[in-house]
């Protein structure tokens, strides 16, 4: 399906079809846009790189016989070829980031981005936007590396409480002339980013809701001369994409909460005229095809994460009316290319200055620990042995009574065989600390229902056992039995063990702000080496699914 020049309205039953099955546009035949007629822009996208540019191992495809992936040194070697062909061939060429671009590999956190930037800068990209990772080493290390990037860093929503407009490092959109194409491409952080950022990291940033910005942006920036409006985001397009879709058409785009932070790409797509393409991410899932607005035909596309992927779109933008008129994919009918190094090309270059930086940011990290005989899974909802492994850990280190922690804090599993640190910096890579609470047994359990609302995963956790009935209403699901072995009392005084990102009150744990600072210890011990301690002293030989989470499903 073509999209039309003149952006027809569609039909109730168009959108019903659109909306139960997800339809996504076929590619059309280079011969429905001659280039007399029509001008050819290549887009090249990714989002959610978080520092994986060193070329790795797919083990997410084969385990134990993991092919290898080029990551940025065949990134850097695909767009250099690109390049040539577009100059040649007389195309015009955008690349850009939707965001958390650094935090989460070695090179790219302990550089505190400077690595990735020198790799983007070299790659040639034209703009990312701010993740809500991106913050990861507060918002002054994003502005330092903001001068030494060749692009700009862009966030039209984000501004600076003390002034009301927005930090000098940032610029909310820029227009970018492409063979006399001018694109309008206006950055989006996620709202939802202080509810995933330590406060002293976002201090005096306020982070405005996604669709009254897009509202105000959107015709500033057309007022300004651009054609084509790209929104770059650190939005979303959720998971489960084709049932997202069914669920905002059976409510009604009317319905979409306009004032709401945090909304996903689906929902800014529908309420904002005037969108042509959105990148998005955020959730590491991509899609081979885009989602089409059936409101106000934006396309929106989305990567796959850490590097091991780059999209890949081919514009074609009317010479006259400079409308964007149609799309297709460069290979395979997929707008995502996996950096396979059985398919693509290394640069030779690109991959020694990555080695080179990963040398500096990883000394030790291929060090034996010990020998795994078994893989340690993590779980997404109840217990895993990795996941009790490390709360464990984490009351051993810090001797406190129990700990809480979050599922999305662990990033990978391990695999049976030598454990180094480089395995054990995969699953933490976020380099938290470990918090210590003194409160009373009412206040965990007050805590504990607050995190067994509604549909929620609940919790890990260590050093006592639990009945959670999600049969019951809310605030009456929390049976706590026993703490150290003892019989649960709400009266007496618990040490409880958080990581310093729960402790702010992020991920639902807002309770933990209103405990008095002298109930509360900053012990200084990162949960990575707390974890690498307790494997190494043998004490982690132990842990086991215990049936320490009894959770009692409803019906």
């Amino acid at each position: 399906m073509i999209r039309s020049l003149y952006k027809p309205l569609i039909t109730v039953l168009a959108a019903f079809i659109f909306f139960s099955h997800c339809l996504l546009m076929a590619s059309p035949a280079a011969g429905d846009f001659p280039v007399r007629d029509f001008q050819k822009v290549l887009l090249l996208f990714t989002n959610d790189v978080h520092g994986g540019i060193p070329r790795t191992e797919a083990r997410f495809m084969n385990p134990d016989f993991p092919p290898q992936i080029g990551n940025g040194p065949a990134l850097a070697a695909y767009v250099k070829q690109i390049r040539a062909e577009a100059e040649k061939e007389d195309w015009g060429l955008i690349i850009t980031d939707a965001g958390d671009f650094f935090s989460g590999t070695p090179v790219g956190s302990m550089t505190r981005g400077a690595a990735m930037i020198e790799f983007m800068n070299a790659v040639g990209y034209d703009a990312t936007v701010m993740g809500n990772h991106d913050f990861d080493k507060s918002w002054q290390a994003m502005q330092e590396g903001s001068g030494k990037a060749d692009f700009p860093f862009l966030g039209a929503n984000i501004v600076d409480i003390r002034t009301g407009t927005q930090p000098e490092w940032l610029k909310p959109w820029i227009i970018k002339d492409v063979k006399g194409i001018k694109f309008g491409i206006i950055g989006i952080a996620t709202a939802s980013t202080p509810s995933m950022s330590f406060p002293s990291h976002i201090e005096n940033l306020e982070f405005l809701p996604e669709i009254p910005v897009l509202r105000k942006t959107v015709p500033e920036v057309r007022a300004a001369g651009a054609d084509v409006i790209i929104v770059l985001s650190h939005m979303w397009l959720e998971y489960e994409r084709e049932e997202s879709a069914r669920r905002l058409y059976e409510s009604g785009y009317a319905q979409i909460d306009s004032a709401r932070r945090g909304v996903n790409g689906m929902e800014a797509a529908a309420a904002v005229p005037g969108i042509d393409i959105m990148f998005t991410g955020h959730v590491h899932r991509g899609f081979t095809q885009p989602y089409e607005c059936p409101v106000n035909q934006t396309l929106i596309f989305q990567n796959y994460a850490n590097g091991s992927n780059l999209g890949h779109v081919n514009i074609y933008v009317h010479r006259e009316s400079r409308t964007l008129a149609g799309f297709d994919n460069p290979i395979d009918n997929s707008n995502i290319i996996t950096l396979m190094e059985d398919e693509f090309w290394i640069d030779g270059e690109t991959d020694s200055v990555i080695a080179l930086r990963v040398a500096e940011a990883e000394k030790g990290f291929d060090e034996v620990l010990t020998v795994l005989k078994a893989p340690l899974r993590r779980s997404g909802d109840g217990e895993s042995v990795l996941g009790n492994m490390i709360v464990d850990a984490m009351t051993y280190a810090s001797g406190a009574d129990i700990a809480f922690s979050n599922f999305g804090g662990i990033r990978a599993d391990l695999e049976s065989g030598p454990l180094t640190p480089r395995e054990l910096f995969r699953v933490l890579p976020f380099g938290n600390k470990i918090t210590v609470f003194n409160v009373p047994g009412s206040f965990i359990e007050e805590l504990m229902e607050q995190r067994v609302r509604g549909n929620s995963r609940g919790m890990l956790l260590s050093g006592m056992k639990v009945t959670v009935d999600k049969r019951k209403p809310d605030g009456e699901r929390v049976q706590i039995q026993s703490i150290g072995g003892r019989p649960f009392d709400a009266e007496k005084i618990y040490k409880l063990a958080v990581s310093d990102y729960l402790a702010e009150g992020n991920s639902g744990y807002n309770l933990l702000t209103s405990v008095d600072p002298s109930a509360v210890s900053y012990t200084g011990i990162v949960i990575r080496q707390a974890l690498i301690d307790y494997i190494v002293s043998g004490k982690s030989s132990s842990t086991r699914v215990d049936g320490r989470w009894n959770l009692i499903r409803a019906r």
